[in-house]
C-alpha cells in the first residue's frame, strides 16, 4: 500500500513538471489575470494549476473586500501601530511614571511608595501617553498618604507629574498639588 502512493506522488510531479515549465510562458501580462493549465491524469482525474489567482494581492495588501475576519490581526490604530506596539509602548510609560514617581517621592522625603492597582495609560500621540494611577499609598515617618496621581509621557520621558503630596515642616502635609 504504501508503495502506491509514493508512485503515485512520482507520477503526479512528473506529469506536473511540463506543465510547471511551461506556466510562465502562458501567463498573461494583464495584472489580475491568471494563467491556468490543466493535465488530464486519467479519465475522471486532472491535475489543475492557476499561476496568479486573481485575490491573492488583495489578500497581501490587506483590503477588506472579502469580510472582516481576514485581516483582524493587523489592525492599525489611529498612529498607525499594531495592539502590540501600542501595548508594549504603554508599559513602557507605566514603568517611566513609576519610576519618575518614586525619584520624586524619595527627594521629598517619603521612605517607600506602593502602587495599587494597576495603571491607566490612555494614549494621545504616535509617542505620547498620560498615565493614571488611583491608589498610590506614600509611606512617611509619621503616617501614610494615599492619593491620586497624574503623568505625562513623551516618547518615554515623563514630561509633566501632578498629585504627589508635599509634605511641609509643621504638622500633616501641604494638601495643594
Amino acid at each position: 500500500m504504501m508503495n502506491r502512493i509514493r508512485y503515485l506522488g512520482v507520477a503526479v510531479a512528473a506529469l506536473a513538471a511540463p506543465a510547471l515549465l511551461a506556466a510562465p510562458a502562458a501567463a498573461d501580462t494583464v495584472r489580475g489575470a491568471g494563467a491556468r493549465l490543466e493535465t488530464r491524469i486519467s479519465d475522471d482525474t486532472r491535475l489543475t494549476i492557476a499561476v496568479g489567482a486573481e485575490k491573492y494581492d488583495e489578500h497581501r495588501r490587506g483590503d477588506d473586500r472579502d469580510g472582516p475576519y481576514r485581516d483582524d490581526y493587523r489592525r492599525l490604530n489611529q498612529w498607525g501601530q499594531t495592539e502590540r506596539e501600542a501595548r508594549d509602548l504603554r508599559r513602557e510609560a507605566a514603568q517611566a511614571c513609576r519610576q519618575a514617581v518614586r525619584y520624586e517621592a524619595y527627594d521629598l522625603g517619603y521612605r517607600d511608595i506602593d502602587f495599587d492597582g494597576e495603571p491607566h495609560a490612555r494614549q494621545i500621540s504616535r509617542r505620547g501617553f498620560m498615565v493614571s494611577f488611583d491608589d498610590v499609598e506614600f509611606e512617611g515617618r509619621r503616617r501614610d498618604h494615599e492619593t491620586y496621581i497624574t503623568c505625562e509621557v513623551r516618547r518615554g520621558e515623563v514630561v509633566a507629574l501632578e498629585g504627589i503630596p508635599r509634605p511641609h515642616r509643621g504638622r500633616g502635609y501641604d494638601r495643594r498639588w
